[in-house]
């Protein structure tokens, strides 16, 4: 067989094993989904359903996020809670493993990230955090709107954009970056009032916090120092997680991202 005869088979292939792999992540998901999806079934799912009932998403009081965090999930909410949040979680395996692929991961990187304890957990609880990585990979104007969903997460990234915004085109640059986000947060404001304040419940104290501050500040402020100096997008990614008072487990999967373990490390704005 030639290298042209074997490329359909090769294809349809990996098209099988895909297609087997997702059907064996539904069933799994499915047998175990009692102790799956706490997130899904508490905030998210019932918010992506109230807004297709065109409904405030912020009367569900544990939503905290901004508003567009839930229009990626409305697709899933046309579900059950049950079938959509089982989808959503496979989408969720398969969008982290795309994510490390665009940092160029290579195959043994790749498992590694998917295997460590904040990934798996976040996988379990079923939150918006495979929506910032998704950030991290765009660029800036679409990324903001991602990144500043979690900004214990992302917010060193807004500081990394916007210095390289200035170095490539000074104030007329940076309007052009963040000109998009911040019209959409201002209206944001005057549709649903200050969903920011909402935030402030989630304290220092919260018992979902894994915050290791204030004694990583120095690692998070090097890390940003290094990301401006460098032009060196992954220790921008890596940083937020250490100059943030709150931060669930889950959410430390982004310095996991970021660090050059799984970073491709050329990776810039």
């Amino acid at each position: 067989m030639t290298v042209e005869n074997k490329r359909p088979y090769n294809i349809f292939l990996l098209i099988f094993l895909g297609v087997f792999v997702l059907v064996l992540l539904f069933v799994g998901v499915n047998i175990i989904w009692p102790i799956v999806g706490i997130d899904w079934k508490e905030t998210f799912y019932p918010v992506a359903r109230a807004v297709l009932d065109g409904k405030n998403p912020y009367s569900i009081p544990t939503f905290r996020n901004a508003p567009w965090t839930i229009l990626p999930l409305l697709p899933f909410a046309l579900l059950s809670e049950k079938i959509g949040g089982i989808a959503f979680f496979i989408a969720t395996f398969v969008v982290y493993g795309w994510v490390a692929h665009r940092f160029k991961a290579s195959p043994v990187a790749l498992i590694a990230f998917l295997l460590p304890p904040p990934v798996f957990y976040g996988m379990r609880m079923l939150n918006v955090d495979i929506l910032v990585l998704i950030g991290f990979v765009l660029p800036a104007p679409i990324g903001l709107f991602f990144v500043i969903i979690k900004p214990q997460m992302g917010i060193a990234m807004v500081v990394f954009w916007l210095v390289e915004a200035w170095r490539n085109g000074g104030v007329k640059e940076i309007f052009k970056t963040f000109f998009p986000v911040t019209l959409a947060t201002l209206l944001s404001f005057i549709l649903f009032g200050n969903w920011q304040a909402e935030r402030q419940s989630d304290l220092p104290g919260s018992f979902w916090n894994a915050s290791l501050w204030p004694w990583v500040i120095p690692i998070g402020l090097t890390l940003v120092m290094l990301s401006l100096r460098d032009r060196r997008k992954d220790y921008a990614i890596s940083a937020s997680p250490f100059l943030s008072p709150y931060l669930a487990y889950h959410s430390w999967a982004g310095v996991l991202l970021g660090f050059r373990t799984f970073a491709y490390t050329g990776i810039n704005a």
